[in-house]
């Protein structure tokens, strides 16, 4: 395979979605460029997707998507170094209603949300990630010796591990008011009120109370993803506001006065209830998902995930699954979907390996495949690889419905959070034979179907 250019292709890719003066700003997740564009119809898909290195576009949740696969840092360190484009989190739609020309109909309202949830949860998700692998090292070790949870240490590491779920709150607050750019000391401290003691205390006791004379909901609010999200909202609106109102040399003591005046009140007993039954409603809907569709559920995840990659909105279910973890303990439905998703990608790629007799195609999809089982990332093999050639898609739809039903049907449960390859089965903990069971099945029926329906005889083989 030809060497690329880095600095080249990224010339030529910020060439041809109208030059610098076109972008608001870039950004990147493990596979993509992520372009907030001013005009989006000045991007020229068919010339960027020929580019050497470029596996695909996308527009999805309000950004231009270039694919780009193991090529991505390389290329965007490229850009920022070479351009005068603003490199960070992408401004806030919502405060900023000017960032795209595009007509303002329910998918462009459905995709601002999706693009919001995913920036708000990205840094309360990395976090998760570390509990939830630490929790998985704490009962591996109390499998393999049972006395040691009872020591201080592991109860101390417990504690630890347990504390991104418990304070979900916060760090959803957190990353809410980053995407807002608002301050998030104002956010953390409404979440963080919600989590207080004594706040706690009042709301278990059983008796009702008021404010203001209106009956508050008694509830508690840890483990609860909503209510820290939609109080950073608020706090973001209203610092914007009344930083605006009050006359400079006032401000910096009646502003943040008024943020928690007006703020507390309306989280009290509107916000954080709201936000809390909400989330019950998810709960709710995945329950009868799984109550209806049975041990399908997961296939019907695995056979629709690649869609969702296609539209930019793959992490649509980012909400639900965390919802779900904190409030039922664990994950029957995404977790384990996502899972076989990304090895059923790989069994497809595996199959084309066999089959193609073109030696750069093999590589690429060996490389593409082994990405998918072992990282977790799907968009090579699914942009280089199965879509490209289009009969793999139908090997891995069928192969990630079989392995995801298997799995379901076998009672596979992620009991924390963990990265969605095969390297992730330990959150599974006494339900782990169920995955690898779907796992086995997926990467089976994908290489055997793509084997089948896929000749080798692509153009250029």
């Amino acid at each position: 395979m030809s060497k690329i250019n880095y600095d080249e292709l990224a010339s030529n890719i910020i060439k041809n979605i109208g030059g610098e003066e076109n972008v608001k700003t870039v950004t990147h997740c493990v596979t993509r460029l992520r372009f907030y564009l001013k005009n989006i119809d000045t991007a020229k898909d068919e010339e960027i997707k020929q580019l050497p290195g470029v596996l695909g576009v996308v527009f999805g949740n309000g950004q231009y998507q270039v694919i780009l696969g193991e090529h991505l840092f390389p290329v965007f360190d490229a850009i920022i170094t070479k351009y005068a484009i603003e490199a960070e989190e992408p401004i806030n739609e919502n405060l900023d209603g000017d960032l795209i020309n595009e007509k303002r109909n329910l998918k462009y309202y459905f995709e601002k949300v999706i693009t919001f949830m995913s920036q708000a949860l990205t840094p309360f998700i990395t976090v998760v990630y570390g509990a939830g692998m630490l929790r998985v090292v704490l009962s591996l070790i109390s499998f393999f010796a049972p006395e040691v949870d009872k020591s201080s240490t592991y109860q101390l590491f417990n504690y630890m591990a347990l504390t991104p779920f418990y304070f979900m709150p916060i760090l959803v607050a957190y990353g809410t008011s980053k995407v807002l750019k608002s301050n998030p000391a104002f956010a953390i401290a409404m979440a963080a009120a919600l989590l207080y003691p004594d706040f706690n205390s009042l709301m278990t006791a059983g008796e009702p109370i008021s404010m203001f004379s209106i009956p508050v909901h008694l509830g508690t609010y840890g483990n609860t993803l909503l209510p820290g999200i939609f109080a950073a909202i608020l706090c973001a609106y209203l610092e914007k506001w009344f930083y605006r109102i009050i006359p400079g040399m006032l401000k910096s003591v009646f502003a943040p006065l008024c943020i928690f005046l007006v703020g507390f009140p309306i989280t009290v007993l509107v916000l954080g209830p709201a936000g809390s039954v909400v989330g019950s409603w998810i709960v709710t809907g995945i329950v009868w998902l799984q109550a209806h569709a049975g041990g399908m559920a997961p296939g019907i995840i695995a056979a629709t995930h690649p869609f969702l990659v296609m539209m930019g909105v793959n992490m649509l279910m980012v909400g639900p699954m965390t919802e779900l973890l904190a409030r039922v303990g664990f994950d029957n439905v995404f977790r384990p979907g996502w899972i076989i998703h990304n090895v059923a990608e790989g069994g497809a790629c595996m199959a084309v390996a066999l089959r193609t007799k073109n030696r750069d195609l093999r590589t690429t999809a060996i490389s593409a495949g082994v990405g998918a089982f072992l990282s977790g990332v799907s968009e090579p093999a699914l942009y280089g690889i199965n879509l490209r050639l289009k009969k793999p898609m139908i090997g891995l739809v069928l192969g990630g419905f079989a392995g995801g039903s298997v799995a379901g049907i076998m009672g596979a449960k992620a009991f924390s959070m963990g990265y969605s390859s095969v390297l992730g089965v330990v959150i599974f903990e006494q339900t782990i034979f169920a995955i690898l069971a779907g796992i086995a099945a997926a990467f089976l029926v994908s290489f055997i179907i793509t084997l089948v329906l896929y000749k080798g005889k692509e153009k250029g083989e």
